[in-house]
């Protein structure tokens, strides 16, 4: 399974995100690229959303949708988010991903 993480460039919470998401790679396997905010701004408008960190799930075809969004703004626990991306990298090797 893959994630966007969408940062910007002066943003302690997206420094948190990058760490955590690192942390959680050594326990569950699942990948993840970081993209600066203003390469995503189009979606980001779309999306209705004004905030970083942002972590979608990545879509090849860049046809982002309001179920992409993993989380915004604020960062979920670290247990949560590992809950959650579990659970999509389940639902996604079900679905023949």
């Amino acid at each position: 399974m893959k994630f966007v993480l969408i940062t910007q460039e002066v943003c302690p919470r997206c420094d948190r995100a990058k760490k955590l998401l690192k942390e959680l790679q050594k326990e569950i396997p699942f990948e993840w690229r970081e993209v600066d905010l203003y390469e995503m701004l189009d979606t980001l408008t779309y999306l209705g959303i004004a905030t970083t960190p942002v972590l979608l799930i990545d879509r090849e075809d860049e046809d982002y949708s309001e179920e992409d969004v993993v989380f915004m703004g604020e960062l979920p626990r670290k247990w949560r988010l590992k809950e959650i991306i579990e659970n999509l990298t389940v639902k996604h090797a079900k679905a023949g991903g």
